[in-house]
C-alpha cells in the first residue's frame, strides 16, 4: 500500500489522538482500581473495630484492639475455691472457702506503656490488689509506677495460679508481699541475668500495703537479681538452672505495725505478736528501727521437672510497752531485735510428659470426656521449716513476753505431698496432704488442748482454679 506524502501529516495527527485516548483510558482504569483499594480499606477498618481479634482460647479471647492495632485492653480475672479437712476431730475448722476472687484489666499503650489494674473480692469487703504502670524503655530498663509485689521472694513472685501447692511455703510469710513504690529493672548479658530495684513505702512480713500513705518518713529498698549462665545453652543441662538473690532493707519507727500472725498451710494461726496481756495489763507490740531481709534462692526447670529452694532470714528491731492500770498506770518497755529464719525446698514431675516452667504448664490436651483426652497430672513434693527467735519469748513476767508461749511456737517444720490436674490452660484441680508440727519454747507451759500447737496439724486441702 503506498501512502502519499501530502497525507502523511494527517495519519500523523490520526496517531497522536489515538494514543492520547489511550493514555486518558488507562487513566481513568487506573483511578477506578485505586477507589475501589481505598473502599476495600475502610470496610477492614471498620470490620477491625466491631469484633474482637482472633486469638487462642482462655488467654486472648477477652482481648480488644483499636483500629491502629497499638492500644489493646485485656479482661483477667481468677476464682480459687478451696476446702480444709482435718484429721484433728479437736479442730473444728473443716470448711470450703471463696480463697480469691479477681478481676481486673491490664493492657498497652503503644509498644512502650503497659498497665494494669486488678481487684480482690473475696473477702468481706472488696480492696485493690495491684495498680501500676510500666514504662518498657528497653529490655535493660523498664520502670514501674503503682502497687505490686516487692522484688524480693522467688515463690512469693511466682504468679498464683503457677503455685504448686495451694498455699505458699512459711518461707513467703518472712517477705513482702504489695507495696507501694518505684522500681526499675531488666535483662542483662543477653538474658543470662536480670535485676530488679525499688523504693517503697515498706510493709510487714508476709503482708500487703493497704493503705495510700506511709506510717512513718523511712522508705523500703527492695532489689533483687538472678543469673542463668547456661540459658542459652538449649541442650545442655544446666540450661533451666537459675541462681538469685533478694533483699529489703529500712527504717520502721515506733509506730510501725507488725505482722498480725503467723499461719501453717491450713491458715491457723500459730504464733503472733501479743496484744494484752492480764487483767489490768496491755502490751503493745511494734517496730522500732532497722528492719532488713535477705534470701537466696534456686530454681531448675528442665521438661517435665521442676525444683525450687530458697532460704531466708527477717531482722528487725521490736519494742514492747508494757501498760499496767490496776492500781496505777506504769509504762514498761523492752526493745530487742529479732532474727527469724524459715526454708523450703519443692519439686514437681509432670506425670503426662508436658513441659513445666516458672509460670505453670499448659496441658499438650485438654480434658474431654467424649475425646477421651484427661489434660495433664502432676504430682508435687515440699519441706519447710520456720524459726523465731528466743528473745520473743523471754521477758522480765509472763505478760511482758512478746508473744505467749503456750500460743505461739518457737518452730514449725511442714511436710506436704499432692497432685495436680491441669484441666486447660485456665482450669486446675489441686489436692495436698499437708503435716506440720510445732516445738515450744524452752521452759514454756504445755499448750491448752484447743491450741494449734498442741499437736501436730494434719490437713487435706483442695482447690479448683479457674484463670482467665
Amino acid at each position: 500500500m503506498k501512502i502519499s506524502y501530502h497525507k502523511l501529516p494527517l495519519l500523523c495527527f490520526a496517531l497522536v489522538g489515538l494514543v492520547s485516548e489511550l493514555g486518558a483510558a488507562e487513566a481513568t482504569l487506573q483511578e477506578q482500581i485505586d477507589q475501589l483499594k481505598s473502599r476495600l480499606q475502610e470496610l477492614e477498618a471498620k470490620a477491625r473495630t466491631s469484633q474482637s481479634v482472633a486469638t487462642p482460647p482462655a488467654e486472648a479471647a477477652h482481648v480488644l484492639h483499636p483500629m491502629d492495632a497499638t492500644n489493646s485492653l485485656r479482661v483477667r480475672g481468677m476464682v480459687q475455691l478451696d476446702s480444709h479437712w482435718f484429721f484433728d476431730k479437736d479442730i473444728e475448722n473443716d470448711t470450703f472457702l471463696l480463697r480469691r476472687a479477681r478481676i481486673g484489666l491490664e493492657g498497652k499503650f503503644g509498644q512502650t506503656i503497659d498497665y494494669h489494674v486488678s481487684g480482690e473480692f473475696a473477702g468481706s469487703t472488696a480492696t485493690f490488689l495491684d495498680a501500676y504502670v510500666t514504662l518498657n524503655y528497653s529490655p535493660e530498663a523498664q520502670f514501674k509506677f503503682g502497687r505490686f509485689k516487692t522484688p524480693v521472694g522467688l515463690e512469693q513472685l511466682q504468679p498464683d495460679y503457677a503455685q504448686l501447692f495451694v498455699e505458699r511455703s512459711v518461707v513467703s510469710q518472712l517477705l513482702p508481699n504489695r507495696d507501694i513504690g518505684i522500681q526499675v529493672g531488666g535483662e542483662l548479658l543477653a538474658a543470662r541475668m536480670s535485676y530488679a530495684l525499688g523504693v517503697f513505702n515498706g510493709t510487714v512480713d508476709g503482708g500487703n500495703n493497704t493503705t495510700q500513705t506511709d506510717s512513718n518518713d523511712g522508705k523500703n529498698l527492695a532489689a533483687r537479681v538472678t543469673f542463668q549462665p547456661w540459658v542459652k545453652g538449649k541442650d545442655s543441662l544446666l540450661s533451666g538452672l537459675t541462681f538469685g538473690l533478694g533483699g529489703t532493707y529500712g527504717l520502721e519507727d515506733a509506730n510501725g505495725a507488725l505482722a498480725t500472725g503467723f499461719k501453717t498451710d491450713g491458715q491457723q494461726t500459730f504464733y503472733s505478736y501479743r496484744t494484752a496481756g492480764a487483767s489490768g495489763t496491755t502490751t503493745t507490740v511494734t517496730s522500732n528501727g532497722t528492719v532488713w531481709r535477705l534470701t537466696p534462692q534456686v530454681s531448675y526447670y528442665r521438661g517435665p521437672f521442676c525444683f525450687i529452694g530458697e532460704f531466708v532470714t527477717s531482722s528487725s528491731d521490736i519494742k514492747a510497752v508494757n501498760t499496767t492500770t490496776a492500781t496505777a498506770v506504769v509504762n514498761s518497755t523492752q526493745a530487742v531485735h529479732l532474727k527469724n529464719h524459715a526454708w523450703q525446698l519443692q519439686a514437681s514431675y509432670v506425670l503426662t510428659g508436658e513441659e513445666t516452667n516458672y509460670r505453670g504448664l499448659i496441658p499438650a490436651k485438654d480434658f474431654d470426656r467424649a475425646a477421651g483426652t484427661w489434660g495433664a497430672f502432676e504430682v508435687v513434693g515440699r519441706i519447710a521449716s520456720i524459726q523465731f527467735d528466743d528473745q520473743a519469748f523471754a521477758g522480765a513476767s509472763a505478760n511482758f513476753q512478746i508473744v505467749d508461749p503456750a500460743k505461739s511456737a518457737r518452730s514449725a517444720d511442714t511436710f506436704g505431698i499432692g497432685l495436680n490436674w491441669y484441666l486447660s490452660k485456665a482450669a486446675r484441680v489441686v489436692i495436698d496432704y499437708e503435716c506440720t508440727r510445732f516445738q515450744q519454747a524452752a521452759g514454756a507451759s504445755a499448750p491448752a488442748v484447743t491450741s494449734v500447737i498442741s499437736k501436730p496439724e494434719r490437713a487435706l486441702l483442695t482447690r479448683f482454679s479457674l484463670n482467665f
